[in-house]
């Protein structure tokens, strides 16, 4: 087999994206002319050629970025073997189908599950831009939502984009895709839908009088919109079996990760009836922090609606809850969007140990990828997640803005609110459980 030159990586990276987006159709094909009785051994076959040219590409890009010096980066993990965990374009150019009109609001049973079906079959899919956390949010929150489709002159759907406003005093009026998560933003098959999506996104900003739209892409969406790349997230390529992941492991990480267990730590992952612990956990690290923290009833509705998808868990010490973290599993990528130890228990390395049985368990249950999730380039945060081998993957915040305006500033690093955090870090917990929820709804 012929071996890609670095030049050809990039390109050969979306053939791979239309050729999967390809093989996806098939099997839909496949799978209704089944249902009608009809034969289906022609799209078989195409099934196989596409599958086979999908292997072919993608051991011929392993094989260039190896030569090309592309391993693990960070210097603290070794590489697990896997080949590099890469971020697909939230638009393809996979479907040359016109859009014939976009559908606003997206509602009703049939809408909602094409909706989830385009989601599922996408390349770069998340968890997030499903119609379940559309509910979440609007049972947690009661936000305004506005989930924009593009469809075909046959109703096929080529893009979907949803959209979320935020409104308070204190922060403004302003629509995230999607808030409260990592990930979000427009998912097309064409570049036509997304500008057509896009053209509604806008409208519905300044129907609402909103001062931007925020759209939470990870990798380039080709846009051309002003774009944040301060955040990255750390994706891990999981092998086979736990064990060759430990092997993979410098002597000094596995020793960090003994530790606490020679102190007779435990960590144990299940479902909502660790709620209570998790969010005692959580809400004093968030405090901590100097950040308004969550209800439990977020939590409680994340997890109803995430279903099995979604797990808790616990480490203990000493019979005492010291660290926790909430775990989202889809298409194939685990991912811990939030996780926290109490100050008291850092040095003990409890983390370590939960983070161990954490991706132990992800590679038990199946899972190919591990996503640490985000973090600032220069925080501390960005070195411990390195550690364990996982690649940084910039993140693209693209915006929707009027003509002539900045770049939005609502992070912790924006001096105006050093005081309010600096004020929040001396607050005893049971008042921050109190009063931080109805201030951190309206958060992105």
């Amino acid at each position: 087999m012929e071996e890609l030159s670095t030049a050809e990586i990039e390109p050969s990276k979306q053939k791979i994206e239309n050729l999967k987006a390809l093989k996806g159709r098939l099997s839909r094909q496949i799978g209704e002319a089944k249902k009608a009785g009809d034969s289906a051994d022609e799209l078989i076959s195409q099934l196989k050629s596409v599958s086979d040219e999908i292997k072919t590409l993608q051991k011929a890009r392993k094989q260039a970025l190896n030569s090309d010096g592309a391993t693990q980066p960070g210097g603290e993990g070794k590489t697990t073997g896997c080949s590099p965990v890469e971020a697909l374009s939230p638009v393809l150019n996979t479907s040359a189908k016109p859009v014939h009109r976009v559908v606003e609001d997206v509602r009703g049973t049939g809408p909602e599950a094409a909706w989830d079906d385009f989601v599922d079959q996408h390349g770069a899919t998340s968890p997030y831009h499903k119609i379940s956390v559309r509910r979440f949010i609007e049972q947690t929150y009661s936000h305004k939502t506005h989930y924009c489709c593009a469809l075909a002159e046959d109703g096929e759907v080529l893009g979907v984009l949803p959209l979320v406003q935020l409104r308070s005093r204190l922060f403004g009026n302003f629509v995230v895709s999607v808030p409260y998560f990592n990930y979000g933003g427009l998912l097309t098959n064409s570049a036509e839908a997304a500008e057509k999506l896009l053209a509604a996104a806008e409208n519905w900003r300044q129907v609402i009088g909103a001062s931007h739209v925020e759209l939470r892409h990870v990798s380039d969406a080709g846009t051309g919109l002003p774009a944040r790349t301060d955040k990255v997230t750390f994706w891990l390529p999981l092998p086979g079996s736990s064990e060759e992941l430990w092997q993979s492991f410098r002597p000094k990480l596995r020793a960090q990760v003994r530790r606490p267990e020679k102190e007779g730590a435990e960590v144990t992952i299940g479902g909502a009836e660790l709620l209570d612990e998790f969010y005692d956990v959580f809400a004093a690290n968030m405090r901590d922090l100097g950040t308004p923290v969550y209800s439990k009833r977020f939590f409680q509705n994340l997890l109803e609606q995430l279903g099995t998808s979604a797990r808790l868990v616990i480490a203990t010490l000493n019979g005492r809850s010291s660290g926790c973290a909430f775990l989202i599993g889809h298409a194939g990528r685990m991912e811990i969007p939030w996780a926290s130890t109490l100050r008291e228990s850092n040095a003990t390395g409890i983390n370590m140990l939960m983070y161990w049985k954490i991706l132990e368990y992800s590679i038990g249950q199946g899972y190919q990828t591990f996503d640490f999730g985000r973090c600032s380039k220069d925080a501390g945060t960005y070195k411990f997640k390195q550690q364990w081998g996982a690649t940084p993957v910039p993140l693209n915040w693209n915006y929707c803005l009027p003509a002539g305006e900045k770049l939005p500033e609502l992070n912790p690093n924006n001096p105006k609110f050093r005081l309010m955090i600096a004020v929040w870090q001396r607050l005893p917990v049971w008042l921050t459980r109190l009063i931080g929820p109805p201030i951190v709804k309206s958060l992105p």
